[in-house]
């Protein structure tokens, strides 16, 4: 796979760059700053598709590294928020259980039939969306900017919803891909 350094793979390295400086906020509990900087992080990610796409700069180094970079500030937040308490454990289990699935999986079929051509589904998406708001949703109240602890355990259900709802279709979509291929090679 060749590097190519163009806008939209620049503002997705951007992303990944941010993880750390996302921990070091939540780890001090600056919930402000770790808001700025998740808020900077889900931009630069419709951002980066956006000019892609738009501008027919998508490249196959990018396609690898966005899921990457998304998971990434994904799984920084989740992990440090649960820890403080902030993010139920049961949420952070079943969305660490559903992207652990769908990468293994993804693994599995390029194990036995070779070349993985992964393509997000709209539930997918929209469980990312979710999974994003939510995020910002939490930081936005633990910084004191609005007040929003009631309507959490809401939020917090329907992430889950999403997050077992595209787990489920992605393990059928990729099931009956692989019944498909191993026909095919069969015949």
């Amino acid at each position: 796979m060749k590097v190519v350094w163009n806008v939209p793979n620049i503002l997705t390295l951007l992303r990944v760059l941010a993880a750390p400086l996302l921990a070091y906020f939540l780890m001090r509990a600056y919930y402000d700053y770790a808001l700025y900087t998740f808020a900077a992080a889900a931009l630069t990610d419709a951002l980066d598709g956006f000019v892609a796409r738009h501008f027919n700069r998508a490249t196959e180094f990018g396609a690898a590294l966005d899921p990457l970079a998304d998971k990434l500030i994904t799984l920084t937040c989740l992990l440090v928020l649960t820890f403080q308490a902030l993010v139920p454990l049961w949420l952070t289990l079943a969305m660490v259980v559903r992207d652990t699935v769908i990468v293994a999986g993804a693994f599995a079929y390029h194990r036995l039939f070779g070349e993985v051509d992964i393509h997000p589904t709209r539930l997918g998406k929209l469980h990312t969306v979710a999974a994003f708001a939510l995020f910002i949703g939490v930081l936005a109240n633990a910084a004191r900017l609005i007040e929003i602890a009631n309507y959490l355990p809401i939020f917090f259900l329907l992430v889950l919803v999403f997050a077992l709802g595209s787990l489920a279709q992605y393990v059928w979509l990729w099931g009956k891909k692989a019944e498909r291929e191993a026909a095919r090679r069969a015949a």
